[in-house]
C-alpha cells in the first residue's frame, strides 16, 4: 500500500505531513499521551469548578452558623429573611438565648468545629412582658431545647448583644405558635404606648415593626375583652363587695369633705389655743395679785412701824 505510506503534500504551504498510518481493519492509530492528557485537563478543571463551589458554600452567609447578632447581616434584617434555631436558654427576663442553624445544610461538606458556639439573645418585638410573662416564657412553655424560627425586626438600642425579634416555636408536629402574639393574647403583656420615644421612632422608620405592632394590637384588643392577666377585672361579687369603700373613698377625697375637716381641724386648734392662753392669762393674773397683796403687807406693816415709831417719839418731846 504505497499510496497510503505516501507524504501527502499540503495544497497552501506545499508542506509534507506524514499521512496517518492504517491498520488492517481500516481504522486510525491514536497516541496514548493524547489521550491522558485531554482526561488530565479536563480532571483538573472539573476539580477547580469543585473547589470554588465549595470555598463559595462555606464562605456563604446562607450556609454560615451564626455566634452573635453583630453576625446577622444588614440585608437579612432589612429582606425580613427567617432563621431557624434551637432554644438553650430562657433568662428571667424574658430574653431567649438560641442556638444558631444555618438556613441551607450541605450534607457532604464538612462542619467547623466549633468549641465554644455562641448563643443569640432575642427580645420579643413589639411587647412588655408583665412578672407573669416572664414566668410564662421561662416555665409554662418549656422552651428549653424546642425549635423555633424568629425574623429579626430592629436591634435594641443600647444593648449591642440583643436584637428584637419575631419568635415562632414549634410546639407539635403540624403545630406553632407565634410567641409575640400568644404572651400578648393571654395577657401577660402589652404593647408600648405611643408616648414612648423609640417605640413611635421604630413605628416611622421600620416597616417589619410597624406590621407586627398592627398584628399585636389586635390581640391585645381580645385579651382586654376577655379580661386576662393585666386586663383582668373584678367580678361582680367583689364589685358589689368594694362598693362601701369606694363610696367611703369618694366621699373623703370630695372638696367639700375637705373643707369640712379643715374648718372642723381650725375650729379645734383656736379652742384649744384659747384655752391654754386664757389658762396662761388666769395664772399670770394670780401670780401678779399675789405679789401686789404680799407688797401691799409689807407696805402697810411699813407704814404701821413708822406710826409707832412717830408716837413714841413725840410721846418723848411732847410736855408732860
Amino acid at each position: 500500500m504505497a499510496d497510503a505510506e505516501a507524504a501527502a503534500t499540503h495544497p497552501d504551504h506545499g508542506q509534507t505531513i506524514p499521512a496517518a498510518k492504517s491498520i488492517p481493519d481500516g481504522g486510525k492509530l491514536v497516541d496514548p499521551v493524547d489521550k491522558y492528557t485531554a482526561l488530565a485537563v479536563r480532571g483538573a478543571i472539573v476539580g477547580v469548578g469543585l473547589a470554588g463551589v465549595i470555598i463559595y458554600l462555606r464562605n456563604s452567609k446562607l450556609f454560615h452558623k451564626f455566634q452573635h447578632v453583630n453576625q446577622i447581616p444588614k440585608d437579612f434584617i432589612r429582606k425580613e429573611l427567617e432563621l431557624k434555631g434551637r432554644v438553650r436558654e430562657v433568662l428571667p427576663s424574658g430574653e431567649l438565648r438560641v442556638e444558631h442553624e444555618p438556613i441551607m445544610k450541605i450534607p457532604f461538606l464538612p462542619k467547623r468545629k466549633n468549641v465554644n458556639s455562641g448563643l443569640l439573645n432575642l427580645r420579643l418585638a413589639g411587647v412588655e412582658l408583665s412578672q407573669s410573662g416572664q414566668q410564662f416564657l421561662a416555665k409554662d412553655l418549656r422552651l428549653t431545647n424546642k425549635p423555633v424560627t424568629f425574623t429579626v425586626i430592629k436591634e435594641v438600642e443600647g444593648a449591642p448583644d440583643v436584637v428584637d425579634a419575631d419568635v415562632t416555636v414549634k410546639r407539635t408536629a403540624f403545630g406553632r405558635t407565634n410567641l409575640n402574639v400568644e404572651v400578648v393574647r393571654r395577657g401577660y403583656a402589652r404593647v408600648p404606648g405611643p408616648e414612648q420615644v423609640k417605640h413611635l421612632k421604630s413605628l416611622q422608620s421600620v416597616p417589619a415593626y410597624s406590621r407586627l405592632i398592627s398584628r399585636l394590637l389586635m390581640s391585645e384588643k381580645v385579651a382586654d375583652r376577655r379580661g386576662v392577666g393585666v386586663w383582668e377585672r373584678d367580678t361582680w361579687v367583689e364589685s358589689v363587695q368594694s362598693y362601701p369603700s369606694q363610696v367611703s373613698g369618694i366621699i373623703r377625697s370630695a372638696a367639700i369633705t375637705k373643707a369640712v375637716v379643715l374648718l372642723y381641724n381650725v375650729t379645734k386648734d383656736v379652742i384649744l389655743y384659747g384655752v391654754k392662753l386664757t389658762q396662761q392669762t388666769y395664772y399670770m393674773v394670780l401670780a401678779i395679785a399675789a405679789h401686789l397683796q404680799n407688797g401691799y403687807r409689807r407696805f402697810a406693816s411699813g407704814v404701821d412701824r413708822l406710826t409707832d415709831k412717830y408716837n413714841k417719839v413725840r410721846q418723848r418731846i411732847g410736855p408732860k
